[in-house]
């Protein structure tokens, strides 16, 4: 049986690990390569995704609940339950002459409260949902886009990483970088013992010393290629 405290261990490991790759994918980013950096950007984010699980799991057997390697390995294979898992934020971003652009410029430009600042807040609200639900499957599409040469759906050409949309992979990894520095900020050391005492016992009880990297945002997409 694996114990809530090896759980809390890995927690550990799978967040200094994304860090790293986030690290690397930010610097593929800024010598011109956004799109491998992207792909390294999901992979970060599946891991931010394997600490949460993780701490999940380990909540259960300190509930009671028992935890046999396999089902650790279960719990943390599917690729898409790890990007919805690694998601702790979700940023809306509209591009003219699109609803969501003018939702966002409407709340911006009008009175907190009125009416039609709550129209366009709505509108908002329900982009943001629709895009929460949609980015576990669209990431992981990212990550294997960003990777592999493939057919198109019609068999008449192929789908290559170069041509991918660089914009979109910018995006992608200052999301992920965000969120990944949220979740360190979190766990940072001033707190952990207060707000996080299981998991600064585990970090504690490691074998090996854990240093979370610090985040590193891409610099600017205007030198990215694709």
């Amino acid at each position: 049986m694996v114990s809530a405290e090896t759980l809390r261990q890995g927690a550990w490991y799978a967040l200094e690990q994304a860090g790293r790759l986030l690290r690397a994918a930010a610097t593929l980013a800024d010598n011109g390569d956004p799109i491998t950096g992207a792909a390294l950007a999901m992979f970060a984010r599946e891991e931010l995704g394997r600490s949460d699980i993780l701490r999940k799991l380990a909540d259960g057997v300190d509930a009671g609940g028992s935890m046999e390697p396999a089902k650790v390995r279960d719990a943390c294979e599917d690729h898409v339950r790890k990007q919805s898992a690694g998601a702790f934020s979700t940023t809306l971003r509209g591009q003219p002459p699109t609803g969501v652009d003018t939702a966002l410029r409407k709340m911006l430009g009008t009175e907190p409260g009125s009416q039609e600042w709550k129209a366009a807040k709505q509108t908002a609200d329900l982009a943001t949902e629709a895009k929460r639900r949609r980015s576990p499957q669209q990431r992981h599409s990212i990550r294997i886009g960003g990777l592999y040469v493939d057919l198109n759906d019609e068999g008449s050409g192929w789908l290559r990483p170069s041509t991918r949309d660089s914009s979109e992979a910018w995006n992608e990894i200052v999301d992920t970088v965000n969120d990944y520095a949220a979740e360190r900020d979190r766990l940072r050391e001033e707190v952990l013992e207060e707000d996080h005492p299981e998991m600064a016992r585990a970090r504690a009880s490691m074998p090996l010393e854990i240093k979370l990297p610090e985040p590193r945002w891409p610099g600017s997409p205007s030198g990215g290629a694709g």
